[in-house]
């Protein structure tokens, strides 16, 4: 099977009716798009920004390389308008209950990053970009953040992004071949995530 340009990856225990209107928003007859299920997991051992959130979607390098580059940029805008749907789906009250479980110390209690949903993007030499989205997303900043990454992504394809971006993707931590991502509020773009969350210091009996 050739792999997918465009797929979504989401545990077995949400519906895979629930991606019908993203797959309608982006489905085009040239366009590999693949909806997989998974086996919903048990504990894990890692840094918890890298595990995979419930659901993941993925864009492959074929989709810049290949898909656009014959279909033009246009689908842009239904890949936005798919993601868009997702939203009001995947966070806020609707959103699944996910739990993650560690050894003692691990897990952070507190999440700023959702654990139910997160783009992955297909880089370079096996590495890939996982964009982590805030737990606590509004609408209109989700929006944002769709539009800022895939902006993000169109840039770097294009060999295009700017010096300082350059600058900091080369000094950041990679880790499994993963270089995490996330929305700055403040700065409205897209910036590195360290994989090691800050911990507060311990409560002192």
């Amino acid at each position: 099977m050739r792999q997918a340009d465009i797929a979504v990856i989401h545990l077995k225990s949400i519906p895979a009716e629930l991606f019908a209107g993203f797959a309608e928003s982006v489905s085009s007859e040239k366009l590999n798009l693949q909806i997989q299920s998974r086996e919903d997991g048990g504990a894990f051992a890692a840094l918890e920004w890298l595990l995979p959130t419930a659901v993941i979607v993925y864009i492959g390098k074929s989709y810049f390389d290949g898909f656009l580059k014959e279909m033009g940029k246009d689908h842009y805008s239904l890949l936005k308008a798919g993601l868009k749907k997702l939203q009001a789906k995947l966070f806020g009250s609707s959103a699944p209950q996910i739990t993650l479980f560690g050894s003692a110390g691990k897990i952070s209690k507190e999440q700023p990053y959702s654990l139910v949903f997160s783009i992955v993007a297909e880089a370079e030499s096996g590495i890939t970009f996982k964009l982590l989205v805030h737990a606590d997303v509004s609408e209109g900043e989700y929006e944002e953040t769709i539009a800022a990454f895939l902006e993000f992504l169109a840039s770097f394809h294009a060999n295009s992004l700017d010096a300082p971006m350059v600058e900091s993707l080369n000094a950041s931590r990679v880790v499994g071949r993963t270089l995490l991502l996330a929305f700055n509020r403040e700065a409205k773009a897209i910036e590195p995530v360290d994989p090691v969350p800050k911990r507060g210091p311990p409560n002192e009996a």
